[in-house]
Parts: structure tokens; C-alpha cells; sequence
């Protein structure tokens, strides 16, 4: 699906949720985000691993009507009862001449690599190994992706609002969303999903989901029932357009 927004600060600005052939609607110049699919963290109580953050890949570009873009976008990883990390999927955006890539973070609790940008940002690591950790890691936009040391899930290097943060652009600039606290909250825009994890018996146990492109939480039960992993965060691709020719 592919949504335009108004933005004051730029002239057109179409995010695309859905793999596609892209045919710019005008010619001009503009910048294309892209990011991976975040990894969903761990739900099991042998593993004690967070998600991993998509990686985020930006990159000027001249767009022509006349030649049509390969849009893949990655869907993040699906947690489940009793599982390791699921890996996010790849996003990527290609032209012919131009090929970027925010890769989907993958099984291991590290974040998704990128390339083809002018900017090209690991994603940010799940954390784990602990009852007071397995926080899913963050997008980064102006420097690899961060990782969370406690139960809340990582963060943007640019948050600004609430765990429920919308997407926000401005010129040449996402900004995004607090990382999700303990007890399994989900994470913003761009940030991890929070860790669940406790010894209660019978309760279930479930991570919380990333933001775009973020990793899911840890969801881990040490007695009765299961832990879930939270899910990681779809992936996306954004063109937004800076001048019309």
C-alpha cells in the first residue's frame, strides 16, 4: 500500500508498506529510506535473547517518471511460544542504477546490516541473558542502532514522544518513538519492544512488539504456562520527494 502524506517541510511523501514496482508520479529529486524487518525476541526460558532493529539504509536520488522502482519490503519476525529468535525480513529499493538494502535483523540477537546509501546503519542488538534484560533493539537514523541494558526496549537515537509515537518526517529526518518499557510494553516508531520475563507461576508470559523495524522483546516463563516473543517490526520504505522538475 502506498500512503502520501502533506508535510509542510516537503513537497510530497509516499510511505510504502507492501512489496511493489514503484513509478514515481513526477520527475525530481528526493530521498528514499529504507528499513529492515526487526526480529522477534525469544520466548523460550533456554534462550534469553531480545530482537534485533532492522537496518536503515538512506540515499539521495533523482526521480523520472519513466523509470520504475523494485520495492521489497521486509515483514518483521513473528514470535512464538517457546522459540528462539525469528529473523525480520530484507527491504530493499532498486532502480536499475540504484540498489539499497535495510536488511532484517537475523536470528542471533544482532541487528540487520545495510548498504546502497548514502547512510547505511546497523540495526541495534537484542539484550538478554538475564530476568532484568531482553529488551528488543533499536533503528538507528544518524548512527547504528542502539541496544537496550534493561527490561525496556531500545531506543532511537532521535526519540521524541510516547511508545505509541507516530511516524514524523521532516526534512531529510524520521523521528520516532520511546522504546517499549518492562512487562512487555511495545516499543515507538523505530524502537524495541519490551521484556517480559518473571516466575509466576501460570501466567503467561509475552515480549512486546517492536516499532518499525524493531526488535521484539523477551517473553520468558520459569513456571507453568509459556513465554511468547514479542513480534519485531514490519519493515518500510519511504520516498520522499525535496523538489519537482
Amino acid at each position: 500500500m502506498a500512503v502520501i502524506l502533506g508535510v509542510d517541510s516537503v513537497l510530497e511523501t509516499i510511505i510504502l508498506t507492501i512489496s511493489q514496482t514503484f513509478t514515481p508520479p513526477v520527475n525530481g529529486t528526493g530521498i528514499i529510506y529504507v528499513i529492515g524487518g526487526g526480529a522477534a525476541g525469544s520466548g523460550s526460558e533456554s534462550v534469553k535473547v531480545a530482537g534485533g532493529a532492522g537496518g536503515y539504509s538512506r540515499k539521495a536520488v533523482t526521480f523520472a517518471t519513466g523509470t520504475d522502482w523494485t520495492i521489497v519490503v521486509g515483514a518483521g519476525g513473528s514470535g512464538a511460544q517457546d522459540s528462539g529468535v525469528v529473523a525480520g525480513g530484507n527491504s530493499t529499493a532498486a532502480d536499475g542504477s540504484t540498489s539499497m538494502a535495510g536488511n532484517g535483523a537475523p536470528t542471533n540477537g544482532n541487528g540487520g546490516t545495510a548498504s546502497g546509501g548514502n547512510v547505511n546503519f546497523t540495526g541495534g542488538t537484542g539484550s538478554g541473558s538475564g530476568a532484568l534484560a531482553g529488551g528488543g533493539g533499536a533503528v538507528g537514523v544518524f548512527a547504528h542502532g542502539s541496544t537496550s541494558a534493561s527490561a525496556s526496549g531500545g531506543q532511537t537515537t532521535d526519540a521524541n514522544g510516547g511508545s505509541d509515537s507516530p511516524l514524523v518526517l521532516g526534512l531529510g529526518q524520521l523521528i520516532g518513538g520511546f522504546g517499549g518499557g518492562s512487562s512487555g510494553a511495545n516499543g515507538g516508531f523505530l524502537s524495541g519492544g519490551g521484556n517480559n520475563s518473571h516466575s509466576v507461576a501460570n501466567v503467561n508470559c509475552c515480549g512486546g512488539k517492536g516499532g518499525i523495524g524493531g526488535g521484539g522483546g523477551m517473553g520468558s516463563q520459569t513456571s507453568g504456562l509459556y513465554g511468547v516473543g514479542g513480534n519485531g517490526g514490519d519493515g518500510l520504505v519511504i520516498i520522499q520527494y525535496l523538489t519537482v522538475t
